[in-house]
């Protein structure tokens, strides 16, 4: 009989310590979870709404137009730094394809060979932003595909520099440039835009160059 209850008690003993090793700890720590994944070629937020670069600027993507087979993409460079940013000329932007390669396409100085002359689109200057202040580009294109021994070539993202020497910058257009056979686009000169009364970012700059008492040749919205 003892020997049976000497069996029974080293039972009960070993599922204790068994239940005590699967318990959580009780020193109220645990183990933070692991982060998920980031996608590539996504940032991830940061506790503030809109960050600002290193460099003091951020470029944002405006609102597109299109007729007739032309495009129109409005680039805005926002001062979001403490001090003046200084611009001369033309912006230096590289295309690129879905998966960051660059892409053999011709990249003009001006809009006037693929629109014909517009009202904003002016010889290049020397701009100057205070903190807070806007300049803007114009990228302009022809979806024309006309050359069946290529492929059309579309244009993922645009690799930016604002100034010879500074940091590029990469956005991603929504849909891309879409520019057939054409093999090239033309981008603006930088011009100050008008001051926003918003704080938050423009969803849909304005042209770059134009202001409210000057009509500006427009064209339907991109669909």
């Amino acid at each position: 009989m003892i020997g049976i209850r000497a069996r029974r008690l080293v039972v009960s003993l070993t599922a204790v310590a068994l239940l005590a090793g699967c318990a959580r700890p009780v020193s109220g720590y645990e183990s933070p979870p692991d982060p998920a994944p980031v996608p590539y070629g996504k940032a991830t937020p940061s506790a503030t709404a809109a960050t600002c670069p290193p460099e003091g600027v951020r470029l944002e993507v405006g609102g597109g137009d299109a007729a007739m087979g032309l495009r129109v993409l409005s680039i805005t460079l926002v001062n979001c730094g403490p001090r003046t940013y200084r611009l001369n000329g033309y912006p230096a932007v590289r295309p690129l394809d879905e998966d960051r390669a660059a892409l053999r396409v011709q990249v003009l100085h001006g809009v006037k060979e693929i629109l014909g002359s517009m009202p904003w689109d002016g010889p290049p200057a020397p701009v100057t932003l205070e903190p807070g202040q806007r300049a803007g580009t114009a990228v302009a294109w022809r979806n024309t595909y006309d050359d069946i021994r290529e492929p059309p070539v579309t244009v993922t993202f645009l690799d930016i520099t604002p100034q010879a020497g500074r940091p590029a910058q990469t956005v991603e257009p929504t849909g891309g440039l879409d520019l057939g056979s054409t093999g090239r686009f033309g981008v603006s000169a930088w011009s100050v835009l008008p001051d926003s009364d918003t704080t938050g970012a423009p969803t849909d700059p304005p042209v770059p160059g134009a202001s409210a008492s000057e009509p500006v040749e427009t064209i339907p919205p991109l669909l």
